[in-house]
């Protein structure tokens, strides 16, 4: 059975049983809409109860609630009534709207607007013995917040907006006193409910949890002159239970029908399309055609799906191509060493050439070439998937330049080259200094390699902002413009018999570069034909904390 056969009969099955469904529910007219209508009046209540308590943290009182009620009730088509915990009514929609008051039908929600002391005893440790003053700060400035935002209510201003602080404590966002007659106020009501504020606080000191007498304190003290906690109720029962059908049983079935049979039809046409063209192209894949692709369209999941094929694809095309380049590289750098030493072995054997020290000595040589390639095949595949070692420490990296200057200086004045080096330290960094001093030889090495006999070459260190940047500079026979993108490329050289004949592997700047990003550095070069390169690491400064 095709997919698109399954997905319209499993669509058709759950259209037929809703449709059973919707008839037999339908039978149970009353009951069970007006439970709908209660539904539909509970969907929103958590927004709109959030939105009350808002208003009450932010003016201090419940004064004027009645038009922000108005406004919940217009965008959200619902009836709100809030009534304090008495059963006073505070604000009811339909007695805004002049029409008498119809029964609820949903369930309380509580909307306490005071806030509680959000202390524990860790908090109460680090503060020693000023968290009876911090309590009483806190309650004092509250106070002043509620007071204060209240009047300016009254008096038809709107009070600055309010954010909890460390405590859980509303405080206004903006410092700043907008009315000097509301904050008298504020300051004249605190100043006669201080006392009672401070006993409420000290007497905690006998307590034997202090920490929960505290956060008791506080909730009894600003029960006092914090807006009261209201009930919210949402929805009401309808006068004529017939109007709360909505349409007629038989249109309501005939229309789920039509809909399903008509979705069905459209949602299998589009999702089978796709899906055989994914079939085919990933059997294609499997047969070794990695250049397979599909045709993307839309953003659903058919469309990511194919978007996630196509990058899979390209991946494995790419993976097989650098394995492809990778296994030739190796290859070419190992063949024309190999056929020397064959050679040499091969006369040898027949007598040709006689032995003597001097050609043992160069076959060791070339043995000892392809040992380093090796080597640094194995420290490329080491270090790029993420298993190189390191040895991470704190040191200088200005020391590390100076070393790397006397290391290679004898090299450097045996091919006529003046090496110098600049620091400006101390230049702390984290790192394995073993393997960075690996990539400093490595740059310094090739920078003598092509440099002529009375040229220069120039290691830098210097901190840029909160990097540390490591420059090698030479006066040599620079890089073309169109070989800059591949130096750091395996096997690449710029004068390949040249790297040959000094023993290069054409794997130095690769791995070079890998430990680089190891240690959350960058490597670049510039270059002028015939003046010169510049080779530039940098790394993070280390600062301890």
């Amino acid at each position: 059975m095709s997919f698109r056969l399954r997905v319209f009969l499993l669509t058709l099955v759950v259209a037929v049983v809703a449709t059973g469904a919707t008839a037999w529910l339908s039978l149970r007219l009353t009951a069970q809409e007006i439970a709908h209508t209660q539904q539909e009046a509970t969907r929103h209540v958590a927004d709109i109860a959030e939105t009350v308590r808002s208003y009450a943290r932010r003016h201090g009182t419940w004064a004027g609630v009645s038009d922000r009620v108005a406004l919940l009730a217009a965008d959200n088509k619902q009836r709100i009534r809030l009534v304090n915990l008495y059963g006073q009514v505070t604000v009811d929609t339909d007695t805004l709207a002049n029409r008498a008051a119809r029964p609820v039908v949903s369930p309380p929600t509580l909307i306490n607007p005071r806030p509680a002391l959000a202390l524990d005893a860790a908090t109460a440790e680090r503060a020693g013995g000023k968290i009876d003053v911090v309590v009483l700060d806190e309650l004092t400035r509250y106070r002043r917040t509620v007071v204060y935002s209240g009047c300016l209510t009254e008096n038809g201003r709107e009070p600055p907006p309010v954010s909890p602080d460390a405590y859980g404590v509303p405080f206004p966002a903006l410092n700043t006193e907008q009315d000097p007659d509301c904050a008298r106020r504020a300051d004249d009501t605190q100043q006669y409910a201080g006392d009672a504020d401070l006993a409420a606080v000290t007497g905690c000191r006998a307590a034997s949890n202090h920490v929960s007498c505290l956060i008791q304190a506080f909730g009894d003290r600003v029960d006092t002159f914090a807006p009261e906690p209201l009930q919210l109720f949402l929805g009401a029962v309808d006068d004529d239970p017939v109007t709360l059908l909505g349409r007629p049983l038989a249109a309501s079935i005939g229309a789920v029908l039509v809909l399903a049979v008509i979705g069905t039809a459209l949602v299998a046409r589009h999702m089978a399309r796709p899906l055989r063209s994914l079939t085919a192209a990933s059997r294609r894949l499997a047969a070794g055609h990695l250049d397979t692709r599909v045709r993307t369209t839309g953003r659903d999941e058919v469309g990511e799906l194919s978007r996630s094929f196509n990058r899979m694809a390209a991946a494995l095309e790419g993976s097989e191509t650098a394995q492809r380049r990778l296994l030739a590289g190796v290859a070419h750098e190992l063949r024309t060493p190999m056929s020397n030493v064959l050679g040499y072995l091969e006369a040898l054997q027949d007598g040709v050439v006689p032995p003597s020290r001097e050609l043992f000595g160069s076959l060791h040589e070339e043995v000892l070439l392809q040992r380093r390639i090796l080597d640094d095949l194995q420290d490329l595949t080491l270090a790029e998937s993420g298993h190189l070692a390191y040895r991470r420490t704190d040191f200088d990296l200005a020391d590390l330049v100076e070393a790397g200057r006397v290391a290679h200086l004898a090299v450097a004045e045996a091919g006529g080259v003046r090496l110098t080096a600049e620091a400006t330290g101390p230049l702390p960094v984290h790192g394995d200094q073993d393997r960075l001093r690996q990539v400093l030889g490595n740059l310094v090495t090739n920078a003598l390699r092509y440099t002529d006999p009375g040229g220069a070459v120039l290691l830098r260190a210097f901190p840029a902002g909160d990097r540390a940047i490591l420059e090698v500079r030479d006066t040599g026979c620079g890089i073309a413009a169109e070989d800059l993108p591949f130096v750091f490329q395996r096997f690449w050289r710029a004068d390949p018999a040249r790297d040959r004949e000094t023993g290069g592997s054409g794997l130095g700047l690769t791995i070079a570069r890998q430990i680089v990003l190891d240690h959350a550095g960058t490597v670049d070069v510039t270059s002028t034909p015939g003046r010169g390169s510049t080779f530039r690491v940098t790394f993070p400064l280390h600062v301890d904390v």
